[in-house]
């Protein structure tokens, strides 16, 4: 598809017109009486976008969170006098540490965590996909 800009320096030899192909005409998909009929159609999905969205990574995130404590309990078998006892062994542990100490223990548990995450994304991406997808073109025919 040709490009026709011409700056001032284009300007000083004009081209034949007999040469040049003849320019395509620009037609608008829609009218905008059309255009604007559609935005209401286009906020609505948007926003449906936005909240579906947010419901998606909030419920990745508590999952993310509840990923140590389902590992802990697995860890103990799940028996409660157990679990708490290796939590206040970790809790002692922490505290009796130094500040970097501490810092780095901070660093490898975000890094732990954004890990998981992300495995988590990539997981439920593809159904979060088709279920916006499924729901956008169902509420697209109603129209």
């Amino acid at each position: 598809m040709p490009l026709y800009l011409a700056s001032p320096f284009d300007r000083e030899v004009e081209p034949d017109a007999a040469s040049l192909p003849p320019r395509p005409a620009i037609r608008h998909s829609l009218p905008l009486r059309q255009a604007i009929h559609h935005l209401p159609r286009l906020a609505a999905d948007l926003f449906y976008l936005l909240v579906k969205a947010g419901a998606f990574l909030g419920a990745i995130y508590l999952a993310v969170l509840g990923l140590p404590l389902l590992f802990f309990l697995a860890l103990v078998g799940g028996d409660m006098t157990l679990f708490f006892t290796q939590l206040g062994n970790l809790s002692a542990h922490y505290l009796a540490a130094d500040h970097a100490s501490r810092a780095s223990f901070a660093a490898v548990i975000k890094l732990v965590l954004l890990g998981l995450a992300t495995f988590v994304v990539i997981w439920r991406l593809p159904r979060f996909l088709d279920e916006v997808s499924a729901e956008l073109a169902s509420s697209g025919e109603e129209v």
